[in-house]
């Protein structure tokens, strides 16, 4: 089966033909239909970082991803050829008490893997066999988004997190709040525009910062949800000084994160979702200040990485309302979509603007979805 494949730490990608799964692998297999593009792909294939599975002399990339099952073993109840699904991205190392209790992206040892990152194959490939409690299955009316599902499942345990801490404003009898609560989204890929997306839906007043003029795909949708653009290449001051109950992070910059702190509001909490470059210079900050006015002003740091099961169970609850709601507007943030051959050339040229590159790892031209 073709593969689009990393040698970790030697950065480059190549398609190559490489062995279907085994059915010992697990008892459902997936034909892939399609699989995303996203900075950790980009990373990866730059060799910052990514392993291969052990005795594997290469790692197959990509964890956002949506497939149809093509078979199940006769034992295997839950799932039937033709289900849509997607996959969950990390496995538990097996031996701490979250890994235990299906909750990996809490693991406290370190020793999990996540496929097409760290030591298990990922998706961009035409199919795979796995385990059906590592399957999310997708209901039809999405299918056209559901790629979008494993970003989605990102942000909803970030915003989650970053709702845990703010509830401990909460209540205030007698004084009720007065008005929404705001929150900044710091980046406009599909992290940033999902999370605009899903805060919009909380009722939130949001906020959505780039480099980007007007002409950035993101912005129509942003308008379209409520929310308001703001362009930051000439400094935050375009913010006017404004501050926020919440913001989530998704850059990766870590001048934009020192930056963003300045933003957070009394009691307010950031949730830094972007992973910096550990080879990113050192950034000189006024430490005095910045801790000082964080233990005055009640403000909380938290980082969110992966996501659990009940994450992407409700970002597929999340998604139907939007689609109820917003018709077509998690479609509009899936900018591009190219064959899986593309992936060398997707990977080999600068990151243009868009939200989300997807690969169709199923030809169109493939006859009907097995």
């Amino acid at each position: 089966m073709r593969a689009i494949v990393v040698r970790p730490p030697k950065p480059g990608v190549e398609l190559i033909d490489c062995p279907a799964p085994s059915r010992a692998a697990g008892p459902v297999r997936v034909t892939v239909l399609e699989c995303g593009v996203c900075g950790t792909d980009r990373d990866i294939v730059n060799g910052k970082y990514g392993k291969p599975p052990e005795g594997s002399p290469f790692l197959i990339l990509g964890h956002e991803n949506l497939g149809v099952v093509h078979a199940v073993d006769p034992s295997t109840a839950g799932f039937v050829p033709g289900d849509l699904v997607v996959a969950t991205v990390r496995r538990g190392c097996g031996r701490c008490r979250f890994c235990s209790a299906n909750r990996s992206d809490f693991c406290e040892t370190g020793g999990f893997t996540e496929c097409g990152i760290n030591g298990a194959h990922g998706y961009m490939t035409e199919e795979y066999v796995e385990s059906p409690e590592y399957l999310v299955k997708v209901p039809r009316p999405l299918r056209s988004v559901a790629v979008l599902l494993e970003p989605m499942s990102v942000v909803e345990k970030a915003i989650f997190q970053g709702q845990r801490v703010l509830d401990r404003k909460e209540p205030t009898p007698g004084h009720p709040r007065t008005e929404a609560p705001s929150a900044l989204i710091a980046g406009t890929g599909a992290i940033g525009m999902l999370a605009a997306l899903v805060l919009a839906m909380r009722g939130y007043r949001v906020a959505a910062i780039d480099r980007h003029g007007g002409d950035t795909p993101g912005v129509p949708l942003l308008a379209r949800l409520g929310a308001r653009h703001v362009n930051v290449a000439t400094g935050f001051d375009a913010l006017d000084g404004a501050r926020f109950d919440l913001v989530i992070e998704a850059t990766g910059s870590v001048s934009a994160d020192f930056s963003l702190i300045d933003h957070l509001g009394p009691n307010g909490v950031i949730v830094l979702t972007g992973i910096p470059d550990e080879r990113e210079p050192p950034a000189t900050v006024p430490g005095g200040q910045l801790f000082r006015d964080i233990v005055l002003g009640n403000q909380a740091i938290v980082g969110s990485v992966n996501a659990n099961r009940t994450y992407f169970e409700s970002g597929l609850r999340d998604m139907t309302v939007a689609e109820e709601r917003w018709p077509g507007a998690l479609e509009s943030m899936i900018t591009s979509r190219l064959p899986l051959d593309a992936a060398p050339e997707v990977f080999g040229s600068p990151r243009r603007g868009g939200v989300k590159t997807v690969l169709r790892v199923r030809p169109t031209d493939a006859g009907p979805v097995p």
